[in-house]
C-alpha cells in the first residue's frame, strides 16, 4: 500500500514476524521489524514493538554496524504504531531529499 514515499504491506505482515527493508533515493535505507523490549531492566516480561532503523549509504543492513544507524525508533506494535512509523519515515525522507541526499551533519 502506498504511503507517501513508501510502499509498505499492511500491519498483518509484521504479525508473522516478517522483516521489511527498503531504500529511497539510493542511499536512504530503512528496516521495520517486530521486536520485543523490556519495560524496565528488572522486568521479566517483554512488550512487542515495531522497530525502525534508518541508515545511509550503499551497504546492506547486515553490513552496517549499529553506530552507523541514523535513527533507531520504536513504536507500539499496532496499526496505529505503523502509521506513526510511516509518518516518521516520510518526514525523514523529506529532510533527506531537501538536503540533497546526505544531510550535511552526517558522514558515511
Amino acid at each position: 500500500m502506498l504511503h507517501g514515499y513508501l510502499d509498505l504491506p499492511t500491519f498483518t505482515f509484521w504479525k508473522f514476524k516478517n522483516i521489511w527493508t527498503g531504500s529511497m533515493f539510493r542511499t536512504f535505507n530503512y528496516r521495520i521489524v517486530k521486536d520485543e523490549i523490556k519495560p524496565s531492566e528488572n522486568s521479566e516480561e517483554t512488550t512487542p514493538v515495531l522497530r525502525t532503523i534508518v541508515w545511509y549509504g550503499m551497504d546492506a543492513f547486515e553490513k552496517t554496524p549499529p553506530e552507523k544507524y541514523v535513527y533507531n525508533e520504536t513504536r507500539e506494535f499496532s496499526p496505529e504504531g505503523l502509521e506513526q512509523i510511516i509518518a516518521f519515515l516520510n518526514e525523514k525522507l523529506d529532510e533527506f531529499k531537501a538536503a540533497g541526499g546526505y544531510p550535511a551533519n552526517v558522514t558515511v
